[in-house]
């Protein structure tokens, strides 16, 4: 339990105050999940986290390719508006 502790003290105060994104939150609670489910065993800890690191790029990717297709989106729908 102190090491979850000293985890969560270590949070900054920038993110502490912003709104933390999606895949942010996502990422620290498995990787508060990792610590709680391997306390005593470093390898397996380092591989559980390594797997969560590996989601939030998933997630971060996922989000970028929808970002991109709403920009794409309103981009076409501006450049096929008529103009009367």
């Amino acid at each position: 339990m102190l090491i979850v502790a000293v985890f969560l003290c270590l949070v900054s105060l920038s993110e502490a105050v912003e709104l933390a994104d999606r895949c942010e939150l996502s990422y620290k609670k498995c990787a508060f999940d990792c610590v709680q489910e391997f306390p005593l065993d470093e390898k397996k800890r380092e591989g559980c986290i390594t797997r969560c690191k590996l989601n939030k790029g998933w997630c971060k990717a996922g989000k970028a390719v929808k970002d991109v297709a709403k920009d794409i989106n309103r981009f076409f729908e501006g450049f096929t508006k008529d103009r009367d």
